[in-house]
């Protein structure tokens, strides 16, 4: 007999903002409102949209491969997770702004391919919404999603592949994982084609 897993839809959305919004308030309230205490808060959302977008990246693929009922829920519950990852990177702005404020460092203006990862972010999640998804049409809609998808993925590997030399033990598996879904997704969808 099938069980529906709890925690679907808004509440993974809730949840998750809930989550971050706490431990954003942690460390401001712990460490005070400093240089130190934005750049950990900048990696903690790096790494807690990383775990929601790789979790909707790998959905379908997923699904595909070994049906079951985890992958049938993040199936159902792409949407939110990518919300709940516009979320996340939404605090992982704010703490870099929190940074460019205390520092007077520029981390936005010369930064284009970050910058381009945040407008694909704003597109998508606007278009996750039914009326703008139906004003931008089905086929539209597939390849800005996919697009934004492969870049953000691009984003998140070069983005860790970068901090290799300063812990390969920790950045590693973040990396081997990204790599790991690019192929197993492009393995799935050449099975597709082949068929």
């Amino acid at each position: 007999m099938n069980r529906v897993l709890p925690f679907q839809k808004w509440q993974i959305v809730q949840s998750s903002t809930l989550i971050i919004a706490t431990v954003f308030a942690v460390i401001l309230l712990a460490k005070g409102m400093r240089e130190d205490s934005f750049r950990l808060l900048i990696r903690f959302t790096a790494r807690s949209s990383c775990i929601l977008f790789l979790l909707a990246f790998i959905a379908s693929t997923w699904q595909k491969l070994k049906p079951s009922q985890a992958s049938s829920w993040l199936l159902q519950n792409r949407r939110y997770l990518g919300l709940s990852m516009a979320i996340s990177h939404g605090f992982h702005a704010i703490a870099i702004s929190g940074v460019a404020i205390l520092t007077s460092e520029n981390m936005v203006r010369d930064n284009f391919t970050a910058n381009l990862g945040y407008v694909f972010i704003l597109l998508m999640t606007i278009t996750s919404f039914k009326r703008p998804a139906t004003i931008l049409g089905r086929h539209n809609w597939k390849i800005l999603h996919t697009l934004g998808m492969y870049y953000l993925w691009l984003s998140f590997t070069v983005a860790f592949g970068k901090r290799l030399g300063e812990s390969w033990l920790f950045y590693t598996p973040w990396v081997a994982i990204l790599i790991s879904a690019l192929i197993l997704r492009l393995l799935v969808q050449r099975q597709k084609i082949a068929v």
